[in-house]
């Protein structure tokens, strides 16, 4: 994911354009791979882009705000970057509403009680209302697990203590 992506997607909620309108946005682009180059082509003159999108995207369905942020998007070259720009802005959304997100990778899958437990000490440890995991199947990590949310990482697998003791023998 770019920066750019993320300053778009950041700005998009901070706009609060209404959620439905976003992802129909992405529908339309997702379903077009054809407008989408052809807002991102140098070929075509900035006004006839902005042209485009006045078409497609027409009030009331959508905002004047949201036609605005698609012609700067464009603009800027970052209207391919879409769908990322609306995982960011879904993502602020959800850290508004108190909403985290976490991924964690495992050896064995964890049952129920575990995964509550896990929710626990991050809605404690992040002062959160709601914790969302998404669980992966990673052997190579040989046992234990791996806690991903955000920057932070929680290494509570074998192959990362193998990691560390490597580091302290060899340095």
């Amino acid at each position: 994911m770019t920066e750019e992506a993320r300053l778009y997607g950041t700005v998009l909620y901070e706009l609060k354009v209404p959620q439905e309108m976003v992802k129909k946005t992405g529908e339309i682009l997702e379903r077009n791979p054809e407008l989408v180059r052809v807002l991102q082509s140098p070929v075509y003159r900035r006004e006839k882009k902005h042209a485009i999108i006045e078409e497609i995207w027409k009030t009331p369905e959508f905002s004047s705000v949201m036609i605005k942020f698609l012609k700067k998007a464009c603009d800027a070259g970052a209207i391919a970057e879409f769908s990322q720009i609306m995982d960011i802005c879904e993502r602020c959304e959800r850290v508004a509403d108190g909403v985290m997100s976490a991924e964690l990778w495992y050896v064995t899958e964890p049952d129920e009680v575990q995964l509550e437990g896990i929710r626990q000490f991050l809605k404690k440890t992040y002062g959160k209302r709601e914790v969302q995991l998404s669980l992966a199947s990673h052997p190579e990590l040989m046992g234990g697990f791996v806690l991903k949310t955000g920057d932070v990482e929680y290494d509570y697998s074998l192959l990362g203590k193998l990691k560390k003791l490597s580091q302290a023998v060899a340095g």
